[in-house]
């Protein structure tokens, strides 16, 4: 530990600036092994270092952290100074660590319900209010508007509905060996997978059934 004024690099002497880096580089390394996640995205910024010690030249720097640290933001380090065997200091770092990661990100502004137009651009993880969206893997419109340059979570997508309400879809109803087609008109929105209710358009009936496919309800009969 140590008690002496706290100072920013730009302030130091040539000397105790490049120990400072070598620190800076250290904890950056130190945070992308714990995070998993490349150097470049994770920004060191404000290390502030003036305490004595008696290294030289040619210093090692070992950095460690509590293993609950999720270095958000100001951040404290534990830092140990070596030349070869032998300890030349040992302290306490705070630093401030910015950590980004590649996410989708609005291309244009968009309404509530228009497909998402989107770029991949590295963002600060602090500006992620929710999980992303993985973008290939459904097809995804505006929940809600959405800005230009705004990431794509959770909160502003949603995948689009398999079935809109009033879509005209087959009704296929089967009793044991007996298969009975019939056209029907979904009651609501509708995924893959939900049980859905449709009204059979010859026999002006409400029947409920499972959304299997676009345009198909598979049904055991009616409600």
């Amino acid at each position: 530990m140590f008690g002496a004024l706290l100072i920013l690099v730009s302030t130091l002497s040539p000397a105790k600036a490049d120990v400072v880096e070598s620190m800076r580089a250290a904890i950056q390394a130190h945070v992308s092994t714990r995070t998993g996640r490349p150097l470049e995205d994770v920004e060191v910024a404000e290390v502030m270092f003036d305490a004595p010690h008696t290294c030289g030249g040619d210093t090692k720097v070992e950095v460690d952290t509590n293993p609950s640290e999720r270095f958000r933001g100001q951040t404290q380090f534990r830092v140990r100074l070596t030349e070869g065997s032998r300890l030349c200091g040992r302290f306490s770092i705070p630093a401030r660590v910015t950590l980004y990661q590649l996410a989708p990100v609005a291309t244009q502004e968009l309404s509530a319900g228009e497909d998402i137009v989107y770029a991949m651009t590295r963002v600060r993880q602090a500006d992620l209010r929710s999980a992303l969206v993985d973008l290939d893997s459904n097809d995804w419109v505006a929940a809600r508007a959405i800005r230009l340059g705004q990431p794509i979570t959770q909160r502003v997508a949603k995948r689009r509905p398999a079935a809109l309400t009033g879509d005209r879809v087959s009704i296929v109803a089967e009793f044991g060996a007996l298969t009975v087609k019939a056209e029907g008109r979904m009651l609501a929105q509708a995924y893959i997978g939900d049980s859905v209710r449709v009204s059979n358009v010859a026999t002006d009936t409400v029947v409920q059934g499972i959304l299997v496919a676009p345009g198909l309800v598979r049904t055991g009969g009616r409600r």
